[in-house]
């Protein structure tokens, strides 16, 4: 039983390794769309909460970061609720850059707490019409620095400055003036959402009761957390379920590639379970045996399917066209699920072929009958 299943297995090389192979494919799929799905939720949590706002108000249900549209008027109505310090429009898109990358772009107000939270390392904020700042990572695939021009939505902007952040989000936007984004795409008098900071200090308690108040402004305004914000949009909720019912998919025809290999297999060893049988093997023990080698296949595919999985991650987040929309997130609650469902969905599917094989009398399989 400790080295019959491998001897089984190497064999039948070819098989066998097409076999892991696909089931490494499953795993990975699996874990490059969920870390990538998650990815996208973990950058907007970091990058929106890396700002020192307490909340985010935004259009409710909005399906998409990108999507919510506000009144700018509502600012004021915000800024009235006791215990707020200030709240700040924010305009966000997805734009491209010098026609070779799509990242965030974002519009901040003059004289917002927003700038205060900007980590600049070279040149300064912008101050004019056709003015922004670039993260330092889509500025190092770009090849740019301070003084260099950029083609946003085909209107030319001057690189002011350079931020640096710990957010895969932020190191990868370009912010400019709210006015002049407006302006860029023609939403005068609206915004994406408010950004707000409570006056401190504050206790969780009070931010409770503010958060309240706030959403006691309009039935037409969602009020979150930049956590909240960022799971409850229903376009990250898209993504997840899209997500789960590709994984699936790959998962169940790992197993039938499984049951497949196995059924091929134990016809072709007939005799030598009716060796087995004859020399005292239980139909138990010889069930086990056609298991753990379903079993053996899902480890090792499992195992390539890691370093595939996060592989095929870093590959796609790297690519130009998605710099910051992308971020690889792997945890070890996504490779649990990935190799445990596999090994699950593996093993039951191995379970007919070991079902099969002892339906066979020990005389017929020794004459090599199936």
């Amino acid at each position: 039983m400790a080295t019959l299943p491998w001897r089984n297995l190497t064999a039948q090389r070819v098989r066998s390794a097409l076999t892991v192979l696909g089931i490494a494919v499953a795993v990975g799929a699996f874990i490059a769309l969920t870390g990538l799905t998650r990815g996208i939720q973990h950058s907007f949590e970091t990058g929106i909460g890396d700002t020192g706002a307490d909340f985010v108000v935004s259009q409710r249900n909005t399906y998409s970061l990108v999507s919510s549209s506000v009144g700018q008027d509502f600012g004021e109505a915000l800024s009235a609720v006791p215990g707020v310090e200030q709240v700040s429009g924010v305009v966000l898109t997805v734009a491209e850059l010098d026609e070779s990358a799509n990242i965030f772009v974002t519009g901040w107000p003059k004289g917002s707490f927003l700038w205060s939270s900007l980590d600049l390392y070279a040149g300064k904020p912008p101050d004019g019409p056709r003015q922004l700042v670039l993260g330092r990572s889509i500025a190092r695939a770009l090849g740019k620095t301070v003084g260099d021009e950029v083609s946003l939505q085909y209107e030319s902007f001057v690189i002011s400055g350079l931020s640096r952040s710990d957010s895969v989000f932020n190191q990868n936007i370009a912010i400019t003036q709210l006015p002049v984004l407006q302006d860029l795409l023609g939403r005068p008098g609206t915004v994406s959402l408010f950004q707000v900071r409570l006056t401190r200090p504050v206790t969780p308690a009070e931010a409770s009761k503010i958060k309240a108040k706030l959403a006691a402004v309009s039935p037409l305004l969602d009020v979150n957390d930049s956590e909240e914000f960022a799971g409850n949009m229903r376009f990250e909720q898209t993504l997840g379920t899209i997500a789960s019912a590709v994984s699936l998919v790959m998962i169940l025809a790992s197993s039938i590639l499984v049951a497949n290999t196995l059924l091929m297999s134990v016809s072709e060893r007939s005799q030598e379970f009716g060796i087995l049988a004859a020399i005292g093997w239980t139909p138990g023990m010889i069930r086990a045996l056609v298991v753990s080698e379903g079993l053996m296949m899902c480890v090792i595919g499992s195992v390539a399917g890691i370093g595939l999985g996060i592989g095929a991650m870093y590959v796609v987040s790297w690519m130009q066209v998605f710099a910051g929309l992308l971020e690889p997130y792997i945890t070890l609650g996504i490779v649990g699920q990935a190799t445990g469902w596999v090994c699950l969905v593996g093993t039951a599917a191995a379970f007919y072929p070991a079902w099969r094989v002892t339906r066979i009398a020990p005389s017929a399989a020794l004459r090599g009958l199936r």
